[in-house]
């Protein structure tokens, strides 16, 4: 068991194959962790500084940690009915919480309250428009693809590659590659030449992957085998720890377009040049 006070989080080595949180799920296997794993709606992530997150449709449904021997869970009041702000901002803005979720009491009826309350949430997000939610994208493609076995992977511990956040990683054919999404639509994959001479936000942020990557390639190929090997022993799917890492990030673009138009099949082009010149790995795909 580890000893997990003390420690400094949000590092590779935060994550132990062995802390409570792990354990205890494996052998005890609580009705709340069987319901959650069953619902082929939600998908589950595992965290650097062991703890659990579980999503629907890009809503957090509950993170879960481990302490003082029991599971505790937190929730966003809103997801819980609880629509009424607690105060302003500093901003002035309204101010929403983070409440505790009584793990004892979720079954089905509780679980599908939840999921309502996040699809009243981000009801314009979700519907079937050309703006869909990036993160309503990121969980229909996590869903559909086995392959992708993390998301939303963070790591701020570099000055020199800050507040990175990588949307996808992907396991296939024995590669590990991390994977940006962009919408078409996305402003940061083409600059109005006219106003804006420098190069779209997309190509500084594929290099600082592809930066992060070499830089650290020993310890994500460490990380990942600890991820693969945890999520195979809690159920959550059958991968090997055998792979190779990409070490040319890749960049997924959702084509949300619904209507093809001269302007629109312009843009697409001029994104295809950009991202060629600047050797930039990518792919088109339809919603």
């Amino acid at each position: 068991m580890a000893n997990e006070t003390n420690k400094v989080k949000g590092v590779f080595d935060s994550l132990k194959i062995e802390s409570e949180i792990f354990e205890e799920l494996n052998k005890k296997q609580p009705n709340w962790w069987k319901l959650f794993c069953k619902d082929e709606e939600l998908y589950i992530e595992i965290r650097k500084d062991n703890y659990i997150n579980i999503y629907y449709n890009g809503g957090n449904v509950a993170k879960i940690v481990f302490k003082k021997g029991k599971f505790k869970a937190t929730i966003h009041q809103k997801y819980l009915g609880d629509i009424k702000p607690r105060g302003k901002t500093q901003k002035g803005k309204d101010k929403f919480e983070y409440d505790e979720l009584d793990l004892s009491t979720i079954d089905e009826n509780k679980l599908t309250l939840i999921k309502t309350n996040i699809r009243k949430e981000y009801s314009d997000q979700y519907s079937d428009t050309e703006k869909p939610a990036e993160k309503w994208l990121q969980c229909k493609l996590i869903l559909k693809n086995q392959n992708y076995i993390d998301s939303e992977f963070a790591y701020n511990r570099d000055e020199e590659i800050p507040n990175l956040r990588i949307d996808l990683v992907e396991l296939e054919n024995g590669i590990l590659s991390f994977v940006e999404l962009k919408r078409i639509d996305d402003g940061r994959l083409l600059h109005d030449e006219k106003r804006n001479e420098k190069d779209p936000d997309i190509i500084a942020q594929m290099k600082s992957y592809e930066k992060f990557i070499f830089k650290y390639e020993k310890e994500i190929i460490g990380y990942y085998k600890k991820l693969i090997e945890l999520k195979n022993d809690l159920g959550l799917f059958k991968q090997s720890i055998n792979f190779e890492l990409n070490k040319t990030p890749k960049l997924l673009i959702v084509n949300t377009y619904k209507v093809k138009n001269t302007r629109r099949e312009n843009r697409i082009e001029k994104i295809k040049k950009l991202l060629i010149d600047n050797y930039i790995n990518y792919n088109i795909v339809e919603k």
